[in-house]
């Protein structure tokens, strides 16, 4: 039930890439980030696009990968969106 609650509550794949961002766990770039959040690779590049321009992350080119990073405001939303989260999985 927890997952059926979370769904309904929050638009999970975004929350799940600034997790995923600030986790330490996955490369920071579009490809990884898709595959750990199960989104396709183009849904992955809008969310992370409206993640920019929300001024919740910043990205950097590093070789042939963007790489990306969440600034002071992105790790406080992660913060509170992965608390909710892990809240509505144990509800």
């Amino acid at each position: 039930m927890g997952e059926d609650v979370e769904s309904f509550f929050v638009n999970v794949k975004p929350v799940r890439i600034l997790v995923n961002i600030n986790s330490g766990f996955t490369d920071n770039y579009a490809t990884a980030l898709s595959a750990e959040v199960d989104a396709t690779y183009s849904h992955t590049v809008r969310i992370l696009q409206k993640l920019e321009e929300f001024g919740l992350v910043t990205s950097e080119k590093q070789g042939r990968k963007k790489v990306f990073q969440l600034t002071d405001d992105g790790k406080d939303l992660e913060e509170e969106c992965g608390d909710l989260m892990s809240e509505l999985r144990d509800f």
